[in-house]
């Protein structure tokens, strides 16, 4: 018997090494389609809420008591990290986020008045080395040391957020809030795969958890000619046709 005990903890072992790997795919991909426009804080903030969330409505789903301790044992999160994601729900988690240092910085500059004129009350105009009110300490505030001045300059040139003045003192200028690190069409396409992608994922769960007459196709489809009140009747004919 402690020989078959064994043999079933590795292929529990194998089984959760198969889900990773599968994940590290699924993740990959995501990260190819977010890189530059989320922030690595970001997106693991975001996460930690979604594991919390999913974890309470899991134990619920099972049965059991959601408390503090159990959401620790089933997400992995220490109890206090826990306690911080259930102190505020994710519609907030989101809100809160400066999704990428960028913005982080252009929000400091726009909401500080150490870094705005005094007389006007807008983002001042920064000499870019130096202590005191300039934009390398503006760097260093709102994104931190790891990171050069020239960097985020050549970064926020790009998106034309700001322009060098060349005098004397080198300045920085702010001509923009709205940082958008990408253009219009391609955040359309982002949101568009990223919502295909999590209607397959759905049909996934949907079929795991469903009796096999009930299942639907795995696969991503779009049409304006279905009238949706004859969505129920379509759906069962169309998995009919498919196996």
């Amino acid at each position: 018997m402690p020989g078959v005990a064994m043999q079933e903890n590795v292929n529990l072992q194998d089984d959760a090494k198969s889900i990773t790997h599968i994940l590290s795919r699924v993740f990959r991909k995501i990260v190819r389609l977010v890189i530059g426009t989320v922030s690595l804080p970001a997106l693991v903030d975001i996460l930690k809420a979604i594991y919390v969330e999913e974890a309470q409505k899991k134990l619920v789903r099972e049965g059991s008591k959601p408390t503090k301790s159990a959401l620790a044992l089933i997400t992995g999160l220490d109890t206090r990290v826990v306690s911080s994601v259930l102190a505020q729900n994710l519609s907030t988690t989101i809100q809160n986020q400066n999704v990428n240092p960028e913005h982080a910085l252009i929000d400091l500059w726009s909401s500080d008045p150490f870094f705005q004129d005094s007389e006007t009350g807008l983002p001042a105009k920064l000499p870019i080395e130096g202590r005191g009110r300039t934009f390398q300490s503006l760097v260093l505030r709102s994104i931190g040391r790891n990171i050069t001045v020239k960097t985020v300059i050549s970064r926020l040139l790009a998106s034309k957020n700001i322009r060098v003045i060349h005098e004397d003192i080198e300045e920085v200028e702010l001509l923009s809030k709205i940082y958008s690190p990408i253009s219009n069409d391609k955040a359309k396409q982002t949101e568009v795969g990223i919502i295909e992608a999590s209607r397959v994922l759905s049909a996934v769960i949907h079929n795991m958890n469903t009796e096999s007459d009930l299942r639907v196709p795995q696969q991503g489809r779009w049409t304006y000619r279905l009238d949706p009140k004859n969505y129920k009747k379509f759906s069962p004919k169309s998995s009919e046709t498919i196996r």
